[in-house]
């Protein structure tokens, strides 16, 4: 029988699931008309100018790291009044970071934005009216994070969700609004997409005041823990400056190689991507509290019970994903989309590869943080991920492909996975074996031959639409039945196999 956290696990991840499959159905149709109403070539300046702002904005992926584990740290310790100090001093740094962005986007932003981006000059006006919306909408986010962060660490995923799909129908309502208001429909979204954030933030902030005593912000000063946070953090931000300037240094790159097509292209791969990983993401929402909680009790067992577990589900998730779109990646875009830019077939499926790798690892990402103890980690996370931009712009500087650029982060994403497992064992004494085994090894015994079974059964589903679907159905079908024989253990098939017969007895039987 599951005990009381794994129940709470598996209840949170219905939550987050059925926010999950709203997100990605609207997401899907959104983009799609998106790229109809800008434009590709808006739909790219869109991408790269929205990419500046997230290279300015570094610190909100630290200091979302550090809220989410001082936060979820006091809470497993159950000690109220260093969580009440823990929340106000973490609100009071946020503050200082939303000056900090405001300023740098102010000076060097417009300045990077109006003279070295590759922009056509009737668009100019526009570039600018979306950067500022940008810079709004990004310090908007940041002043969420807090109370974000305090939603996860109490475990609320209901109301996370909830939120979440509220969030996802205004963007909807957003798209509808672009063909109706007769302006620039390019400045125009970029200023109804600040508007989302705005609303939803409000919600949370009344919804954590209300709920959660906690949560009330009281200016409060603790030299020793400020310390604390600010060093997190720090470090966090040294990692994140390295993954976001490998990212969007990269997109930066395919606009002066390359133009705004490749951009394009490298937009929808980028959400291609978000969507993938927010279908295994959303289970490690749900397990990432448990696991920091488990460290601050001292249980470390139960805390590597649930890191390999989380590694197993997230890279079985992805993979449920992976291999029907690697297959069928062409007829999915012209599906989704009514013009494919020129890359975009490509630059998704290196996209999905990357995936596949990160979310294996995600969980050994969270056992660090809960730690505390991430300076080493960042320093050689760092060095290797910043090599990506460089890299690819020698190969691109030389004639390669814009593809490169992509596939140098795969490779480089590879071997961090390789030290980041090593680490883990010299940290906390990670059973590196054992993750091996059941988890990587499991994972290759699964991916090898559902992938194999699956383009031979490619070869007789036909082409155009009808064959995709039955691609995609034979493969996930084969794929799962592949997990449930080699992936997961007898106790966890015994689990299935007693869920299923209850759901069976519950919705099926009268008597």
């Amino acid at each position: 029988m599951l005990n009381e956290s794994n129940k709470r696990i598996a209840k949170n991840t219905i939550f987050l699931y059925i926010r999950m499959i709203v997100i990605m159905l609207v997401s899907l149709y959104t983009a799609r008309v998106v790229l109809i109403y800008l434009g590709i070539e808006d739909f790219g300046i869109y991408n790269v100018v929205g990419g500046v702002i997230v290279l300015l904005g570094f610190l909100h992926s630290a200091l979302t790291n550090a809220s989410q584990r001082f936060l979820t740290f006091e809470i497993g310790r159950k000690d109220d009044v260093q969580l009440k100090k823990t929340f106000s001093l973490i609100m009071t740094s946020h503050f200082i970071i939303s000056i900090i962005i405001f300023v740098l986007a102010e000076t060097i932003g417009l300045w990077f934005i109006n003279t070295q981006l590759n922009i056509p000059d009737n668009r100019m006006n526009a570039v600018n009216w979306v950067f500022q919306f940008s810079v709004f909408t990004f310090i908007i986010n940041i002043l969420r994070v807090p109370y974000n962060a305090m939603v996860v660490a109490y475990e609320e995923m209901s109301f996370f969700a909830v939120v979440s799909i509220i969030e996802t129908a205004l963007k909807l309502g957003v798209v509808f609004l672009l063909p109706v208001i007769a302006i620039d429909k390019l400045s125009l979204y970029a200023g109804l997409m600040f508007l989302v954030p705005l609303l939803s933030t409000l919600m949370y902030k009344a919804y954590c005041n209300r709920k959660f005593e906690n949560s009330k912000y009281i200016f409060q000063w603790d030299r020793q823990l400020f310390m604390q946070l600010t060093t997190f953090s720090g470090w966090s931000m040294l990692g994140a400056t390295s993954n976001i300037a490998a990212l969007q240094g990269g997109n930066i790159l395919l606009n002066l190689f390359s133009g705004v097509v490749a951009n394009a292209s490298f937009g929808i791969a980028t959400q291609v991507s978000t969507a993938v990983s927010t279908f295994s993401s959303n289970l490690l929402i749900a397990f990432n509290p448990q696991i920091i909680k488990n460290y601050s009790t001292g249980d470390t067992e139960g805390m590597f019970k649930l890191v390999l577990r989380a590694s197993s589900y997230a890279s079985y998730l992805v993979l449920l994903i992976a291999i029907p779109f690697l297959l069928n990646t062409e007829v999915i875009l012209d599906l989704w989309l009514k013009d494919i830019p020129y890359y975009a077939v490509v630059f998704c499926q290196l996209m999905i590869i990357y995936q596949l790798i990160d979310m294996i690892q995600a969980p050994l990402g969270t056992l660090i943080n809960a730690t505390g103890k991430i300076r080493v980690y960042h320093l050689w996370l760092s060095a290797l991920l910043i090599l990506n931009v460089p890299i690819a712009w020698y190969l691109l500087k030389i004639g390669w492909e814009p593809y490169w650029v992509l596939l140098v982060r795969i490779i480089l994403n590879f071997i961090s996975a390789i030290i980041r497992t090593v680490h883990v064992k010299y940290l906390v004494n990670f059973p590196t074996w054992t993750y091996f085994t059941s988890v990587v090894l499991k994972f290759l015994l699964v991916a090898v031959p559902a992938l194999g079974i699956s383009i031979v059964m490619q070869q007789y589903c036909g082409d155009g639409v009808l064959g995709f679907i039955y691609n995609a159905v034979i493969s996930v079908l084969i794929t799962s039945i592949i997990i449930y024989l080699l992936g997961i253990n007898k106790n966890e098939r015994t689990f299935i196999n007693g869920f299923i017969a209850k759901f069976i007895n519950t919705n099926f039987k009268k008597n």
